[in-house]
């Protein structure tokens, strides 16, 4: 086994220190209603796709629960041919109208959005209404 020289390993310690202590304090892992409707509201194109994106990721999530046979909390059912972004306006425009969503995590949001936008048919005990994945 080789030991690590001394004059070799102190610059790296040092290095080590100094970008541990110059890093930037962490932030939240979670996007907020504001965040993504701020996204949503962009002019610039990489900001309305990450936000069509955090749509999408919501949606594929829901189908996933869906798939499993899961009864999500809160329910949609998007047509068949629905295009991304305007799934992604009925969130915007939802997070528009209630700005006191805006400070709490976006994804229940989204899905509260959805739901609004795009209920899904009451089913009767025999029959179970049925989902379409985009």
């Amino acid at each position: 086994m080789k030991s690590v020289r001394f004059p070799t390993a102190v610059p790296f310690c040092l290095w080590l220190a100094c970008l541990c202590l110059s890093a930037t304090p962490a932030t939240a892992a979670y996007v907020t209603g504001n965040d993504l409707l701020r996204e949503c509201a962009s002019h610039k194109s990489v900001n309305v796709e990450s936000c069509m994106h955090y749509v999408a990721g919501v949606i594929d999530y829901q189908f996933m629960l869906q798939s499993l046979g899961t009864e999500p909390a809160v329910d949609f059912c998007l047509p068949r041919q629905l295009p991304l972004d305007k799934a992604a306006v009925a969130v915007a425009v939802y997070l528009e109208k209630n700005p006191q969503l805006g400070p709490f995590i976006a994804a229940p949001s989204v899905a509260m959005a959805l739901s609004s936008a795009y209920p899904c048919a009451r089913s009767t005990p025999h029959k179970k209404h049925h989902r379409h994945h985009r």
